[in-house]
């Protein structure tokens, strides 16, 4: 066994890995150090690349050769920002053992395709004056009156129907076929000139809901009408906002109130937009008086006696209220068991002297001054001195 067999047989390597491997290294350590380096968006995501041309003979502004991050990977039909454009990768080199390569592509325009839902898309395409041919993705030359278009193959794009109207540049172009290349991931769109013109759209929407004043934890549903050209639409594509969302927070169209403050609500279709005023308030305090008199329940004849009167909110003491004080169950008759010496919160009462009033029993009542349905009693014997 010789010196590399052994090292094959402990690493697991052949030799051709291993140097793939040690050169994917030595290029990941370089890689930002490059005058080729560029850091571009691919399908939304940061990336760090290499852009160079796609041949050393010919330069073609429009036409580029990325080289990935090793062990990173582009897709035919994954849409590259950079060079503030959009471009679309439109081939693929297998060639390198290193880096991921895609032949992208500037894009020289935008579709704007509505879906079933009448959701607006803006899609980045490559406009070419004649046909594609598949097999060598080459310019065949036809009529003034035909284009082809390449875009990404994708849920959305999928969706453009036969016969869809498009307007690219001052003219109208009708689909007539689409090229459906699912293994390189693009969709080749074949159309000739229309004397039609596109679908026009007039979009409206409508917060039904007025402005309100709402309670913090207060839930309020919206009431949104959506229309196409006049006519109602169903179940439209909307979007939410919250001007302030640590007051009200909006999601589906229901509106969940957080804290004291003022929000403006918006809702948003096919670029248009209409908003209502919202304040959150905290939940107001309900007032619940109650009286509480405290004191002796017997007093003894020709003996005064002080009663105290409470005014309780939610059972908390407010001193800002008064009670009057009132005396029932007497003999009106003939002299009065109890007389009042005084009174303000506390009231002062003196038992007659007169024998005959031993064992009576007098309500006494404390009401709220300015409410005298709430009240509390208390109920007072007169004894005997001895």
């Amino acid at each position: 066994m010789t010196w590399w067999t052994d090292y094959q047989a402990r690493r697991g390597q052949d030799r051709k890995t291993l140097f793939t491997d040690n050169m994917k290294n030595l290029v990941s350590t370089e890689f930002e150090n490059s005058t080729s380096y560029e850091l571009v968006k691919i399908s939304d995501v940061d990336r760090k690349t290499r852009i160079v041309e796609e041949s050393s003979i010919i330069k073609n502004p429009n036409r580029k050769r990325l080289l990935c991050f090793p062990n990173e990977t582009i897709s035919i039909g994954e849409i590259v920002e950079f060079d503030n454009s959009n471009w679309i990768c439109v081939n693929g080199d297998t060639t390198s053992k290193i880096s991921d390569v895609g032949i992208i592509e500037r894009c020289n325009n935008t579709l704007q395709f509505y879906d079933s839902s009448l959701t607006l898309h803006s899609i980045p395409c490559i406009v070419s004056k004649g046909l594609i041919s598949l097999d060598e993705q080459k310019i065949i030359s036809t009529l003034d009156s035909e284009i082809a278009i390449q875009i990404s193959n994708t849920d959305i794009t999928r969706q453009i129907p036969m016969n869809y109207v498009f307007k690219i540049g001052l003219r109208s172009w009708k689909v007539t076929n689409i090229d459906d290349i699912t293994v390189n991931g693009l969709l080749i769109l074949r159309m000739v000139y229309s004397e039609t013109e596109p679908l026009v759209h007039t979009f409206g929407i409508t917060i039904q809901n007025s402005d309100a004043t709402l309670y913090v934890d207060d839930v309020l549903t919206l009431n949104i009408i959506c229309t196409d050209n006049g006519v109602q639409v169903i179940n439209p594509n909307i979007t939410y906002s919250s001007s302030n969302p640590l007051i009200a927070s909006v999601v589906s169209g229901v509106i969940t109130c957080l804290s004291e403050g003022s929000s403006v609500i918006s809702v948003f279709y096919n670029g248009i937009s209409d908003s209502i005023n919202l304040t959150v308030q905290n939940e107001a305090i309900v007032d619940n008086y109650t009286i509480s008199i405290t004191g002796l329940t017997t007093v003894k004849l020709g003996n005064s006696i002080t009663l105290t009167s409470n005014v309780f909110n939610s059972g908390i003491v407010d001193l800002s209220k008064s009670v009057v004080w009132s005396l029932s169950n007497q003999d009106l008759s003939s002299n009065i068991y109890l007389s009042i010496v005084s009174q303000t919160s506390s009231i002062t009462l003196k038992a007659t002297s007169n024998s005959a009033y031993i064992n009576k029993y007098v309500v006494i009542r404390a009401s709220k001054s300015d409410d005298l349905s709430v009240f509390d009693e208390h109920l007072l014997q007169i004894k005997s001195l001895f």
